[in-house]
């Protein structure tokens, strides 16, 4: 058992063997007050009895009797009991109090104070045959467990106790059943946390674990899962990145290398000509490290989106304004088809330069006087904008591999028109981070590109 799921087991048992404490002590001071309770019921239930036959032996004439049916009454019940007749003369009386009776007045057979002879609460019941009072019948009743039998009261107890000591024995052993398994249910899914958390801090991020559950910490456990996913996702951007960056560094570095040996060596003049071409690759250099600039800030946008609610035909407006003088300059027409008011929660950095980087890549690769359409609708539970062109189009072979970082369809064309191979898979993360997803279709007629937003 881990240190946890001991802390949580002895966690439990404190608490079940303290509320089977606190129970006990309360049954333990109900027994008495019940205790009374139950005796004075079957002390009434024997008086009534006895009452019952005085009043057969009355209405019988067997007056005899009577002394012998209030003994055995007193020894079987001991209840101490006190009969006169209808002049206040003593018919009966437990022996002890009839022999301090006669010490203290004689011959009387009066008792003007009853109740010195009975302590306790004193109780009376008159007998009535035909209407006519034959006697009346006192008795002690029980107002303390100090008065009854303490045998019979022990016992009780004793009994009571044993079985408390009984439940509370097996409820123990139940509560450390159930709290092993509770345990065990709560840590393990923690040392499973645990264990893969100690895996990725040494950088093994390849971790997941399964999660079936639906509260705090199967919460915790998805967090947890989605981390180690952007982790093993930025892993692979940066070792695919500096790959790339090496790679794609490598062409103008070495031209321009190439021609500082030349011009060293005299093999190339130092005319206007040649230093144009040098130019020209350092501008290269210069707009890929640019571009990896910014593919750099889209990666931190990724993972750092702000959402807000944002209504989408309003900020395509602003930016097609914002790239119109870009559009007018190859002659251009943008068409703007926007349905009704759509409203999408997104990072609106974000959204921006998605749209900047299709509009621009449009425009980019269109024919002078062609055409840009700018299409916005909602189709079921999906905000749709589509961006389409009049340019030549990307082949079948190539169509697959545009989202691919530093990958040009057309290398001869791109590097004409300062393509990197990056703003489409800097557009795709960002639109993937959203939730959402980008189609394209090409052919030699222009290019469509269709972003899906899940409403």
């Amino acid at each position: 058992m881990s240190k946890l799921g001991k802390k949580l087991f002895i966690i439990f048992l404190i608490l079940v063997v303290f509320s089977m404490l606190l129970v006990g002590l309360f049954i333990n001071y109900s027994i008495g007050e019940r205790f009374d309770d139950f005796i004075n019921l079957q002390q009434q239930e024997s008086i009534e009895e006895l009452l019952e036959m005085l009043r057969e032996n009355f209405e019988a004439g067997s007056r005899n009797e009577i002394n012998s049916l209030l003994n055995n009454f007193v020894r079987t019940h001991r209840i101490p009991v006190w009969l006169e007749d209808r002049d206040g003369n003593i018919i009966f009386a437990p022996t002890q109090h009839h022999q301090m009776m006669r010490r203290m007045m004689g011959d009387s057979h009066m008792v003007t104070e009853r109740s010195d002879f009975l302590p306790g609460q004193s109780r009376r019941e008159e007998i009535y045959v035909e209407d006519s009072l034959q006697a009346t019948l006192y008795w002690q009743e029980v107002s303390s467990r100090e008065q009854i039998d303490s045998e019979l009261y022990n016992y009780f107890r004793r009994n009571v106790f044993q079985a408390i000591i009984f439940s509370a024995l097996i409820v123990i052993v139940l509560v450390i059943i159930i709290s092993f398994i509770i345990s065990r249910i709560i840590t393990e899914p923690l040392i499973k946390l645990k264990n893969a958390a100690f895996k990725v801090a040494e950088g093994d991020f390849d971790q997941k674990i399964s999660n079936n559950g639906d509260d705090e910490l199967a919460e915790l456990i998805t967090a947890f899962n989605q981390m180690t996913e952007k982790l093993v996702k930025l892993e692979k951007i940066r070792k695919e990145s500096a790959s790339d960056l090496a790679h794609e560094l490598r062409t103008p570095i070495t031209t321009i290398k190439g021609y500082i040996e030349a011009f060293e060596d005299g093999k190339i003049s130092l005319n206007q000509e040649n230093l144009d071409e040098l130019k020209e690759e350092i501008a290269r250099m210069v707009s890929l490290i640019e571009k990896l600039k910014e593919f750099a800030e889209a990666q931190n946008k990724i993972f750092n989106l702000q959402k807000e609610q944002i209504e989408i035909n309003k900020l395509i407006k602003n930016v097609s304004k914002k790239k119109l003088k870009q559009i007018e300059s190859k002659n251009i027409k943008l068409n703007l088809e926007l349905e009704k008011e759509l409203i999408i929660e997104a990072d609106k950095d974000s959204l921006i330069q998605i749209l900047n980087n299709l509009i621009e890549n449009a425009v980019k690769y269109n024919r002078d006087n062609g055409k840009i359409t700018i299409k916005s609708c909602q189709r079921d539970n999906n905000i749709i904008i589509q961006i389409s062109d009049t340019g030549y189009g990307i082949s079948r072979e190539d169509l697959p591999y545009i989202f691919e970082r530093f990958y040009r369809a057309d290398k001869s064309r791109s590097s004409e028109n300062g393509g990197t191979g990056i703003g489409l898979a800097v557009t795709k993360e960002l639109i993937e981070a959203h939730g959402a997803k980008i189609e394209v279709d090409s052919n030699n007629n222009g290019s469509i590109f269709k972003i899906i937003f899940p409403v």
